[in-house]
Formats: structure tokens, sequence, C-alpha cells
């Protein structure tokens, strides 16, 4: 059986990714759709998107906040609203 593998994200750490991915996915679904993500798990998403295989590309000018918006097949996602003015979805998932 694989061994856990910890993870670290903004400071706090995780035992394994699972622990990870069920924090981001608590936070998801404690905000309403075209909700603004509150500036503490702003902080906490801004580091983890930094962990995204493109996170040049989501980042891109920077990111003024994020919120939640409906995705692909109807699904809930992060998104980020950039400085100026574009917006672009991210997966959570891809984050940890």
């Amino acid at each position: 059986m694989a061994r856990a593998q910890p993870v670290e994200i903004g400071g706090r750490k995780f035992a394994k990714k699972g622990d990870a991915l069920a924090h981001l996915q608590s936070m998801l679904k404690s905000y309403s759709v075209g909700e603004r993500v509150s500036s503490q798990d702003g902080a906490f998403l801004l580091d983890a998107i930094k962990n995204h295989p493109n996170a040049e590309e989501k980042i891109g000018v920077g990111i003024d906040h994020f919120f939640v918006r409906r995705a692909d097949y109807r699904t809930r996602c992060f998104w980020v609203q950039r400085t100026d003015g574009s917006e672009e979805k991210f997966s959570y998932k891809s984050c940890v």
C-alpha cells in the first residue's frame, strides 16, 4: 500500500493529499454560486493555485479575488477574477 504523502498549502500542513482535497472541497461547498470567497480563504487559494500545473496561465496579470461559479457540466468550481477584469476557472484538484 502506498504511503500517505504529506502536503503543505499556505503554511497549513495536511497528513495526506486526500485531507488537503477534502479541505478545498469543503471550502468550495461553503459558498453559493456567484459568491465571492472571503479574504482568508482567498489567501489559502492563492497559495494553492501556485501549485497548479498551469499556474502562470491561471494567475495571468494577477488575481484580484476568487469566487464560485458553475463550470462544465454544471459543476461548481473556483474562479479567479484577475486584476485586468478577466476571469478563469481552475480545478482545486490540480492544485494538490
